[in-house]
C-alpha cells in the first residue's frame, strides 16, 4: 500500500470513470471527486475539465500518440519486456524505481489489472490541473472491472511520456 501513496504523490492523477451502471457512474463519480480531493488538497473544489475541453487543447495527434504510448506499455508488460515498459515512464518515475526490473516488480504486485488485462477499452481524455489524464477501462485477470486513470507528460521533444496511473475499482463489477 505504501508503494501505491508513493506513485500517488509522483502525479497520479484522477478523472471520470466509465460506469457499467446508471448507480454505479454516479458511485464511481463521487469515489473519483473525492479521491481528487484528497491528492489535490490544494485545490478542494477540483473538477477535471470536460473532455471537450482536453480535445480543444491537445491535437489529434497527440490523442493518438497518447493511446499509443499506454497500449505499447501494455503490450510491454505482457511479453515481460521490462526495458521496453520501462521506456515509456516519465523520467521521474524512471529515479524513482532505477532500474526496468524494479518497476516491472511493482507493476506485477500492485498493477496487476495493467500487468495483464484481458480487455483494455480507452476513454475519454480529461484535463486535470494542466496535465491530460487518459482513462482506460481495463478487466483485469481475475474478472474485476478497473480503470485506469494515466497521467501523461509532454517531454521536450515532444514525445508523450506516463507520469502516473491510479486504478479505480468499478464498484460491483466483476465477471
Amino acid at each position: 500500500m505504501e508503494r501505491h501513496k508513493v506513485l500517488v504523490l509522483f502525479g497520479i492523477l484522477f478523472a471520470i470513470a466509465l460506469p457499467i451502471t446508471l448507480v454505479g457512474r454516479h458511485d464511481a463519480q463521487r469515489q473519483v471527486q473525492s479521491a481528487m480531493g484528497e491528492h489535490f488538497p490544494s485545490e478542494p473544489a477540483l473538477v477535471p475539465n470536460s473532455a471537450q475541453s482536453a480535445e480543444r487543447s491537445l491535437s489529434a495527434a497527440d490523442l493518438a500518440a497518447i493511446q499509443t504510448v499506454i497500449t505499447q506499455q501494455i503490450t510491454a508488460f505482457q511479453a515481460d519486456e521490462a526495458a521496453m515498459a520501462f521506456s515509456f515512464a516519465s523520467p521521474e518515475i524512471q529515479a524513482r524505481f532505477q532500474t526496468a526490473d524494479q518497476f516491472m516488480d511493482m507493476v506485477r504486485s500492485e498493477y496487476p489489472s495493467v500487468y495483464r488485462p484481458q480487455s483494455v477499452n480507452f476513454e475519454a481524455v480529461e484535463i486535470v490541473q494542466g496535465s491530460p489524464v487518459q482513462a482506460v477501462t481495463l478487466l483485469g485477470p481475475a474478472g474485476e472491472w478497473v480503470t485506469a486513470f494515466y497521467q501523461m507528460e509532454r517531454q521536450a521533444d515532444d514525445t508523450w511520456r506516463i507520469a502516473g496511473c491510479i486504478l479505480i475499482p468499478l464498484p460491483g463489477e466483476t465477471i
